[in-house]
C-alpha cells in the first residue's frame, strides 16, 4: 500500500507540478520526486530528518521514483514551504474527475489538528497547557466517501463561514441531502440548500431553537434513518488521523493549514486506491 500511494502522490504530481522550480535549479530533484517523499513522509507520521533515514534503506522506493542521491531534509522542508494551496487544489480536482457522483448525500463536519512542537512540560511551565489548533472542515460524497470540498483554519470560527461555500461548491453534483451536525443548525445555512440546491437539509434543530423561518421547516423534514448517514464524514476524519495522523509538525499557522489540507488530498489517494482494488477484485 505504501508503495502504491507513494507512486500515485508522484504520478498526480508530475501532472501538476514542473519538472523543476526553476530553470536555474540545480537539477538534482524534481518537484515530482520531493512531492512523493512529502507524500511518504505524511503517511508514515515521520519528520523531516527520519524519513530521510528510511529513505536511505529503501532501495525498492528509491528505484520506483528513480532517485539516483537522497535529498537533505532542508530541501524538502524548502519544497513544502514552496507548495502553492492551488497546486493542491488541482491534485484534488484530478482525483475526483476519476469518480464522478450525481444525487447522492453528501455530509460535512469539522475537527481540529493540534500541533506537536512543544511538549506538555513546557505548556505546563508556560501555563500554555491549551495548544493552538487547526480546524479542518470537509464535506464527503456517500457514493464513495471522498472528500469533495475542504477547508482549513485557525482555531474555532463560525461554521456558516466553512459551510455556505462548500454547500455552492457541491451543488453541481445535484445532492439528494445534506447532512450535518447542530453545529450547523442555522436558518442561513438552511436557506442557502433549501433555495440554492437541489437537496433536503437533514440537521438537527437545537433544542432551544425559537426563530428562523427555514429551521422551523426542516423540523417536519428530518428523518432520523437518513441522518445516520452522517456517520460516514465521522469515519472519513477518523481514518484521516489514524492514518496520517492529527498532529501537525509545521511550526507556523500557515503551514499547519498547508499540512492539513495535504492530509486531505493524501486522504482522497488513499481512499481512491482502496476503490480501485476493490474494483478490481
Amino acid at each position: 500500500m505504501v508503495l502504491d500511494f507513494v507512486l500515485t502522490a508522484y504520478n498526480y504530481a508530475k501532472i501538476t507540478f514542473k519538472r523543476y522550480s526553476s530553470n536555474y535549479s540545480k537539477k538534482k530533484y524534481t518537484q515530482h520526486q520531493l512531492f512523493a517523499i512529502i507524500a511518504y513522509k505524511i503517511y508514515n507520521k515521520f519528520n523531516y530528518r527520519t524519513t530521510i533515514e528510511n529513505l536511505e534503506l529503501s532501495t525498492k522506493l528509491t528505484d520506483v521514483l528513480d532517485l539516483k542521491t537522497i535529498s537533505h531534509y532542508t530541501t524538502l522542508q524548502k519544497f513544502f514551504k514552496n507548495i502553492r494551496i492551488k497546486q493542491i487544489n488541482d491534485i484534488n480536482k484530478l482525483i475526483l474527475q476519476k469518480f464522478p457522483v450525481n444525487k447522492c448525500y453528501f455530509s460535512l463536519d469539522g475537527t481540529g489538528y493540534t500541533n506537536s512542537y512543544s511538549d506538555l512540560y513546557y505548556n505546563n511551565r508556560t501555563k500554555k497547557t491549551r495548544r493552538q489548533y487547526i480546524k479542518n472542515h470537509i464535506t464527503i460524497d456517500s457514493e464513495y466517501m471522498l472528500i469533495r470540498h475542504h477547508n482549513a483554519q485557525k482555531e474555532p470560527k463560525f461554521d456558516t463561514n466553512f459551510a455556505i461555500p462548500a454547500i455552492r461548491s457541491i451543488k453541481k453534483y445535484k445532492p439528494k441531502y445534506i447532512l450535518a451536525d447542530k453545529a450547523y443548525d442555522s436558518d442561513k445555512i438552511k436557506k442557502v440548500i433549501v433555495e440554492e440546491t437541489t437537496a433536503l437539509p437533514q440537521i438537527p434543530v437545537k433544542t432551544r431553537q425559537k426563530t428562523g423561518l427555514y429551521r422551523s421547516k426542516c423540523r417536519t423534514i428530518f428523518n432520523s434513518n437518513i441522518y445516520k448517514y452522517k456517520n460516514q464524514v465521522e469515519g472519513v476524519n477518523s481514518v484521516q488521523k489514524r492514518k496520517f495522523s492529527g498532529i501537525n509538525n509545521s511550526r507556523s499557522t500557515k503551514l499547519q493549514i498547508k499540512e492539513t489540507k495535504l492530509k486531505n488530498i493524501f486522504y482522497n489517494i488513499y481512499r481512491s486506491i482502496q476503490i480501485i482494488k476493490k474494483v478490481e477484485k
